[in-house]
């Protein structure tokens, strides 16, 4: 029997159950990955707030709660806060891009490709205080897409997120942020658009990045291997970040 467009958002729904405003990644190379990803900019995530310099990039360590993290100002009275769970990876203040540390977490050409200036990592130490009270965003769906490919060539993500469903018979989500501005209905409503897809082929299990050929066609790939100019040139690239969990750190 075939699953119905209700059915569908439903599940979408049971996802986003107990969501505030935090997603915990992986690790912190997926940190460090998103923190370069967003120097771009227009990509998704500097549309939302969390681009900036492109020589001084920010790291910053909530010694507090052990996380790094972004916080993300939407149209909205609440921020969307990324983070992941880590013990600091320097004392120093400063840090060169071609600092051993970085190499312990990205492949030579994942450097090659993040880092095209001068640029310098701060790690500044922070509590940020405005994100401990209750808090709550209410997640809409915008779009849900039929087909990873009609997803990919349609958003254009420079990043995607991917919940990995906990039981077998069930699709993972995979969604973006859809910025369109939108006017609250309640002037205390607090509302994120998502536009998602439901795959029940669990594609980027294990998949780090996507790369979109000029004629749509997808590979989904590991690491970025070294590729050629031309390569490069013709294809786009989703850096895949795998949600951990919606909770707020402890």
């Amino acid at each position: 029997m075939p699953v119905t467009l209700s059915q569908k958002i439903k599940v979408v729904e049971e996802y986003f159950q107990g969501f505030t405003n935090y997603l915990e990644l992986e690790d912190f190379r997926s940190f460090l990955l998103l923190t370069l990803t967003s120097q771009a900019p227009m990509n998704i995530m500097a549309q939302l707030g969390l681009g900036g310099s492109k020589d001084v990039i920010n790291l910053p360590y909530d010694p507090d709660a052990k996380i790094y993290y972004h916080k993300i100002n939407l149209m909205t009275s609440t921020s969307l806060v990324l983070y992941v769970k880590s013990d600091p990876i320097t004392e120093k203040f400063v840090l060169e891009k071609d600092d051993e540390t970085f190499k312990k977490f990205l492949s030579l050409s994942e450097i090659e490709l993040a880092f095209r200036g001068k640029e310098k990592f701060l790690f500044p130490k922070i509590s940020d205080c405005s994100i401990l009270g209750d808090s709550n965003l209410n997640i809409k769906i915008d779009d849900l897409f039929h087909d990873l490919k009609s997803f990919i060539s349609f958003t254009q993500p420079n990043v995607l997120f991917v919940m990995e469903a906990l039981d077998s018979s069930k699709p993972d989500l995979l969604f973006t942020f859809n910025m369109m501005p939108q006017l609250p209905n309640k002037l205390d409503e607090n509302m994120l658009q998502v536009d998602v897809f439901l795959d029940k082929d669990k594609k980027t299990r294990n998949i780090n990045f996507l790369k979109r050929e000029k004629d749509y066609n997808i590979t989904f790939l590991k690491d970025i291997k070294e590729m050629s100019h031309a390569e490069l040139y013709t294809s786009a690239f989703s850096l895949i970040l795998h949600i951990k969990s919606l909770n707020p750190p402890k």
